[in-house]
């Protein structure tokens, strides 16, 4: 017996700019748009025809695996900070899980994290956000192999890689059978930057929001009854969010 599919939601968050969305599921005239925006008109009137088929190629390939692992949202940053390169992903993903008690399955989810092969380089705790709660993993690893080949080294050399994920089971509100749970990924072989990314990871997380589930509580709130005008307050001034420091340092 097939599992049940996880159920498709829309999830609202807050990244910074310098993040460039990947389309997920593109089609071939998708990613040959989104390549020549990325490569801009000028860098894309002196790229030879067969190096842009090829950069389509890998992108569409990306895109599809992207879809089939079940990410509906990916993005990516490269650029500089303090002078070197940084590189770094961010996915989310829909996954089928028991989550008819959304507590019961962060605290599974915690116990089986702190577990198992790797779990001295592994952190996993639950944290309350705003969008409910959530095991958040940060795992230290040697994620990524660059080729022998392509270094001139009589081997491969591994690159260290520092992830972070959150789980955060999907409200009854939004999936009412309780079997969906949303993966947050993010991850960067640039581990120098870690501080400098973890304002932005912490920011993104508390910005997480289901739309369905502000609706219906917007819809449960009962309006005040109409009273006699008072006197005109003025509204206190929101202050605008902070800047990341990765944002900063990008510009």
């Amino acid at each position: 017996m097939s599992s049940p599919a996880p159920a498709a939601f829309e999830v609202d968050f807050r990244l910074p700019s310098d993040f460039r969305e990947i389309l997920t599921g593109a089609s071939a005239e998708e990613a040959a748009a989104a390549v020549a925006a990325r490569l801009g008109p000028d860098a894309l009137a002196t790229v030879p025809a067969a190096r842009l088929d090829a950069a389509v190629a890998e992108y569409l390939a990306a895109s599809e695996l992207l879809e089939q692992e079940g990410v509906f949202y990916a993005a990516g940053c490269l650029g500089l900070l303090d002078g070197e390169l940084t590189l770094s992903s961010l996915t989310l993903a829909r996954i089928e899980a028991d989550c008819a008690d959304p507590g019961t399955a962060v605290e599974g989810v915690v116990r089986i994290r702190r577990r198992g092969q790797g779990s001295d380089r592994r952190t996993a705790d639950r944290y309350d956000l705003p969008a409910g709660p959530a095991a958040v993993v940060i795992e230290s690893s040697t994620g990524l192999l660059l080729p022998a080949a392509d270094l001139g080294a009589p081997a491969d050399l591994p690159l260290p890689v520092a992830t972070l994920q959150a789980y955060l089971p999907v409200p009854r509100a939004v999936d009412p059978a309780g079997r969906t749970m949303l993966v947050v990924t993010f991850s960067t072989p640039s581990v120098r930057h870690w501080d400098a990314y973890c304002p932005v990871l912490a920011d993104l997380l508390r910005s997480l929001r289901f739309p369905a589930v502000e609706a219906e509580a917007a819809a449960a709130v009962t309006p005040p009854a109409p009273t006699a005008p008072g006197p005109t307050v003025p509204a206190p001034a929101v202050p605008a969010p902070a800047r990341s420091a990765i944002r900063s340092a990008l510009g």
